[in-house]
């Protein structure tokens, strides 16, 4: 029986858990507030960044790594990301002999890009913020470890319960952007279907993969979309509104080229499920 390891076990987390579970591993998680887990799950009530770590199945072979910051600022994510990866790398390396794979989520924060550029795993990193230059020492980190590092990054995580532009668009906050802004998402499915693919795909399995779905989309497509979908007016168009740091479309061809598919493969399919209440976010 496989032996799986969720760390920091949120939303992204459990439902990654519950596909493996469906496979028949053992899934043990670890998280704050346990909870909230599955009862199908071994929970255990960890926290990873300050408290003390139990001991980890030396039979463990797939560890996931979904860290949340518990502030966004500077020194929340020194603390959530680099600090308490270079502890559970420590863990892993003294008490993991069977693991076969490390994945862990990181952003495509960490990747530059302008001018609709398309953008892929050979383009150097170039993070714009500084708690993307963190996102990117903690990669650094992991990769300089020794373990079996598979590093994901996850363009704009969306999904149920992760409501936001639909909210903006309701509510009528939204507003059409006059120049291009190139946006990239994945629905929470389909990033934790990348996970539990990659986790059997093999020894040709990479470091780095971008995961993003197939169509990389204007943000005034996707609110206008969304007004029509939902039935409001359309939106003002904002003609003052800041350049984004970055404007660039993300590949997934690296990761479709594995046997990997969206089921989700563009925001319409999964603005359309969300909206139709078809899951649930897990908390």
């Amino acid at each position: 029986m496989q032996k799986v390891l969720l760390v920091s076990c949120g939303d992204v987390g459990i439902e990654t858990g519950l596909r493996f579970q469906a496979r028949g591993a053992k899934v043990t998680a670890w998280r704050r507030s346990p909870e909230h887990l599955p009862a199908i799950f071994d929970a255990h009530r960890v926290d990873v960044a300050n408290g003390e770590l139990p001991p980890i199945d030396p039979e463990t072979e797939i560890v996931l790594f979904t860290p949340v910051p518990s502030r966004r600022d500077l020194a929340g994510y020194e603390l959530n990301y680099l600090r308490t990866t270079q502890r559970l790398v420590t863990a892993l390396q003294a008490q993991a002999p069977s693991l076969s794979r490390f994945f862990y989520i990181s952003s495509t924060s960490v990747n530059a890009g302008q001018d609709g550029q398309w953008v892929d795993e050979h383009h150097a990193k170039a993070p714009s913020r500084p708690t993307a230059r963190i996102l990117a020492q903690t990669e650094d980190l992991l990769l300089e470890s020794g373990l079996p590092v598979t590093i994901l990054r996850a363009s704009g995580i969306y999904g149920p319960g992760r409501t936001r532009l639909i909210d903006l668009v309701r509510s009528g906050s939204a507003r059409l952007p006059s120049g291009s802004r190139w946006t990239n998402r994945i629905h929470r499915d389909d990033l934790a279907k990348a996970v539990v693919h990659l986790a059997e795909f093999g020894q040709g399995i990479k470091d780095l993969y971008l995961v993003t779905d197939n169509r990389p989309s204007q943000l005034a497509e996707v609110y206008e979309h969304l007004a029509a979908s939902l039935g409001v007016p359309l939106l003002a168009t904002e003609d003052d509104a800041p350049q984004p740091a970055t404007d660039r479309r993300l590949s997934n061809t690296l990761l479709r080229s594995t046997g990997w598919e969206p089921t989700f493969p563009d925001y319409r399919e999964g603005y359309r499920a969300i909206i139709r209440g078809s899951a649930k976010r897990h908390h």
